[in-house]
């Protein structure tokens, strides 16, 4: 029996569940005054999700849950560690009445270093406090705090306990024995050479793991050498251990500073801003702002998108985005009169700040794609331009013409298919004009002819609209070869580059499409793709012929040579200008000579 949902009555929750990402992270249920009911994570979160409304729940509290939900929200992750983590600071600070609360409130360990200390020690805590040393995690499960801080007492000898340094005491503990520390407390290591062992074991704690794993692999095998297998297993696990290490998630900082993050994509006219809630190290939430009449997401889109969240919303004390603000200085300052001192915006380039901007960068691109889905924008596209060009059907194919050459020569032509408003490449044709002329009229009406001509000589689908790249004069000369065939029913138009202006038959004013609309987008990527279609093309056999008229009639150079010479300078030009030395280095110096020659014009005979 499956489980009484409000999917019928609700249309925002089934379309967002026939569009779940098979990916790591948190899904939000909310009920239909948007009160939010339950925080999960998943490992894909398609499946679990799905679950919920697929089979009947076992318990009552799942029933009354799947009854009351009418949205969801999902935040994707890098990793099922990282959606753990923010479901238990998402859980944490929402409280939400279907999640089971912990009356502890546990949080998660981290490694602390007291690097202020001058005898520096390690030790496992679950309190992050601002008293300047160094802080590492968190880690989940907790065990693997413990496991890290016992590689460190283990490879780098740093002491863990809370007695006072002065060296005067009568004999160390039994960890010096067991060589997990230097025993600093009876003098029997100096201040400097302790600290250089503390300075070692922070750079493994920072990610710096390189030579600790050469001394553990190394270790590993020269106990495998003398049978010492269960030595060596824990050399083993100890490399485990410090891989596992060094794979980090973001949904907890073991800085503490209260921070927002900022990422942005844009689609069509269209962007969207996911900001990712920072506060004191834990990720909390999340807010989505969708924006209209974007190109791209700049300095001034960003200045007025945290004009508009901090008019009504509290400021932290950093800011992190994929660009810098416009008015960098007067943002800081009117904000920092709203916060009581100015906040730090910066755009981070390395670190762990790159991965929490890349996760609110790929949050908001997945939210933009689910609002606006590719099928349904282009449909509105498609009906967007058949108004526009007064056209009898909703152009589901278009096909579009382009011509290039260089000077007369290689003159070739593409057609190149969109079905639906997307590419069809499988559909792609190319011509090689067969009278090669300098007239883009003639070659246009050729490559119209051939194309159209056979389609209906096999009794192929017509397209609902041939663009052309060009203006008036290619605009008539495809018509012309249209009707010669008794094909002019044909929907035509050509979209000129300057200006891009668009021509119809029959009508000598051009139309004039707004640069911000979506409909002359569409157009310009079957124009551009048409154009790049055409000059992949022409380059080729441009290319064959300079290897084959060229550089081979070089005597003593055949066709591997040229071609080896093409690769190294580019093309023709670049063999020409090309330094002896560098010929020789290409082909050698006999070779190299015969080209030399051919540069100056000496006429060389082959031997």
């Amino acid at each position: 029996m499956a489980p009484r949902t409000n999917i019928d009555k609700s249309p925002v929750l089934s379309r967002k569940l026939g569009d779940l990402p098979t990916r790591p992270g948190c899904y939000l249920y909310r009920d239909s005054e948007a009160n939010l009911l339950y925080v999960g994570k998943a490992k894909l979160l398609r499946n679990r999700v799905k679950s919920y409304f697929t089979a009947a729940p076992k318990d009552a509290k799942t029933r009354r849950l799947v009854a009351r939900i009418w949205d969801l929200e999902f935040i994707v992750c890098e990793t099922e560690l990282e959606a753990l983590v923010l479901e238990n600071n998402l859980i944490k600070e929402h409280r939400p009445p279907f999640n089971i609360l912990l009356r502890d409130d546990k949080s998660y360990p981290y490694v602390k270093l007291t690097w202020k200390e001058a005898f520096p020690k390690v030790y496992v805590t679950r309190k992050v406090l601002k008293d300047g040393s160094l802080y590492f995690g968190p880690f989940f499960p907790a065990s693997g705090a413990y496991r890290t801080a016992e590689l460190v007492y283990r490879f780098f000898q740093i002491r863990d306990c809370d007695i006072d340094i002065d060296g005067k005491r009568g004999r160390a503990c039994l960890k010096y024995q067991l060589h997990r520390c230097t025993a600093p407390c009876i003098a029997a290591v100096s201040q400097e050479a302790y600290r250089e062992q503390a300075a070692e074991a922070r750079l493994f704690l920072e990610g710096k793991r390189d030579e600790l794993k050469r001394r553990l692999e190394a270790a590993m095998w020269q106990a495998a050498e003398v049978n010492a297998y269960e030595q060596a297993a824990t050399h083993r696990d100890a490399l485990q251990q410090l891989d596992a290490w060094f794979t980090r998630q973001k949904a907890a900082t073991v800085d503490q500073e209260d921070m927002d993050l900022y990422g942005s994509a844009v689609l069509d006219g269209r962007a969207c801003v996911h900001r990712l809630v920072m506060r004191e190290g834990r990720m909390v939430d999340r807010n989505e702002y969708i924006l209209d009449e974007v190109e791209a997401f700049d300095g001034a889109v960003l200045a007025e998108v945290l004009k508009r969240v901090y008019a009504t919303e509290s400021v932290p004390a950093r800011i992190l985005a994929e660009v810098e603000p416009e008015d960098l200085e007067l943002l800081r300052e009117w904000l920092g009169s709203l916060r009581g001192s100015k906040p730090a915006i910066v755009v981070p380039k390395k670190g762990d700040k790159v991965g929490l901007l890349t996760m609110a960068t790929e949050n908001a691109r997945l939210a933009l794609e689910r609002k606006f889905e590719p099928a349904r924008l282009n449909e509105a596209v498609l009906e967007g331009l058949q108004a526009f060009l007064g056209l009898s059907h909703v152009p589901r194919r278009i096909e579009c013409f382009d011509i290039s050459h260089g000077q007369g020569r290689e003159v070739v032509a593409s057609c190149v298919v969109f079905t639906d408003g997307v590419p069809d490449k499988k559909n792609y044709r190319r011509f090689k004009i067969s009278n090669e002329q300098n007239d883009d009229f003639a070659n246009m009406a050729e490559a119209v002819g051939r194309r159209y001509r056979r389609l209906r000589d096999e009794g192929k689908e017509f397209p609902n609209l041939v663009l052309i790249d060009g203006g008036l004069g290619q605009l008539h000369a495809a018509e012309a070869a249209l009707k010669e065939l008794g094909l002019d029913h044909l929907e035509l138009g050509s979209l000129a580059k300057k200006e891009e202006l668009v021509f119809r038959p029959g009508s000598s004013e051009p139309l004039r499409i707004p640069k911000s609309s979506p409909v002359l987008q569409l157009l310009q990527r079957t124009r551009d793709e048409a154009h790049r279609f055409a000059v992949t093309y022409h380059r080729n056999l441009r290319a064959k012929r300079t290897l084959q008229t060229e550089l081979t009639q070089i005597p003593g150079i055949g066709e591997k040579g040229a071609k080896k010479l093409l690769q190294t300078f580019g093309s023709l030009a670049g063999v020409r200008e090309a330094e002896v030395e560098a010929l020789r280095a290409c082909l050698g110096r006999a070779a190299a000579e015969k080209v030399e020659a051919w540069r100056r014009g000496v006429p060389l005979v082959e031997p």
